[in-house]
């Protein structure tokens, strides 16, 4: 079984260390648990180059395996495109309207590209292009419409707050899972099971009052937990939702879907988690950036 390679372990390499140990780590794609790991720790640090080194290398590595698994390799091919192009954003000049040609070949290895579907995305990870909320359109989070305002959120986290689209990308698909989780009842306490053996299973009902667009701390907590005791265990993911919920309520006010006073009242109620998030990212060894993160929590 391949090792967890830490932050400060992966940090005092030098260039060609590093590259080995991605070698090295990509052929072990298939032991999910550390390749997870490893992409949201670089993920979190926004390390994109590491970062496509490593899921070029699982990638290849699965399309030459015996058994491979498609999930998998959708997963690690649609995390490589974004990353590609992530890069691309971080290092090109915002007044290019298409993409290069270098990019469009880089993606087109991967798969299929169509150029102006590649161009329309690109404006909306740039923010130049928003639709216009309605908070009808989201309560129920309708997993297109969710995916659509996430994007529009990267693109804010990225101009308006400096935060890198790697780190942002981490909780593009968690944020939403949360919510569904949440409105579905799946973040409700767990029932007595002398209750279920009297009454039966029963039928889970969302949490009433709450904003559909704004986490609360109970449930957020029971998701964190699952994050941070479940097998892979993902610590920069749960730092990553929890250290970037401000810049959401933030996003959301400017959006019109929430107003200031329930955005204060979310901050007032999540900040409740933070003590013992803290305490746990402390104890974590080597990577002393998510305590810090969480420590400086809301951050304005």
């Amino acid at each position: 079984m391949s090792k967890l390679i830490s932050w400060q372990e992966f940090e005092a390499m030098d260039e060609a260390a590093r590259q080995a140990a991605l070698a090295e780590m990509g052929k072990m794609v298939a032991q999910t648990a550390v390749f997870q790991h490893t992409t949201d720790m670089l993920s979190y640090h926004n390390q994109l180059v590491s970062l496509i080194q490593l899921l070029q290398n699982g990638y290849t590595q699965l399309q030459t395996s015996d058994n491979p698994s498609e999930w998998q390799q959708q997963t690690i091919a649609a995390l490589l495109m974004d990353t590609l192009i992530f890069q691309f954003l971080e290092s090109d000049s915002p007044e290019r309207e298409n993409a290069p040609s270098e990019l469009v070949n880089a993606l087109q290895s991967i798969v299929p590209i169509d150029a102006d579907e590649l161009n329309r995305y690109l404006a909306h990870l740039r923010g130049y292009t928003q639709y216009q909320w309605q908070l009808a359109h989201l309560t129920e989070h309708p997993p297109q419409n969710m995916a659509v305002l996430m994007i529009e959120f990267l693109a804010f986290a990225y101009k308006e707050e400096k935060v890198a689209y790697g780190r942002t990308n981490l909780i593009r698909h968690l944020l939403p899972t949360y919510f569904v989780e949440r409105r579905t009842g799946q973040l409700n306490p767990r029932q007595n099971i002398s209750d279920l053996m009297r009454q039966g299973r029963p039928i889970p009902k969302p949490p009433a009052g709450f904003h559909p667009l704004a986490p609360d701390k109970e449930s957020l907590q029971r998701f964190l937990a699952k994050l941070l005791n479940y097998d892979p265990v993902r610590p920069y993911a749960a730092a990553a939702l929890f250290t970037l919920l401000p810049i959401w309520l933030r996003f959301l006010q400017v959006r019109n879907l929430l107003t200031d006073a329930e955005a204060d009242a979310a901050l007032d109620d999540l900040a409740w988690l933070k003590g013992d998030l803290h305490s746990y990212f402390a104890n974590l060894a080597g990577d002393d950036a998510l305590a810090t993160a969480v420590a400086n929590w809301p951050g304005k």
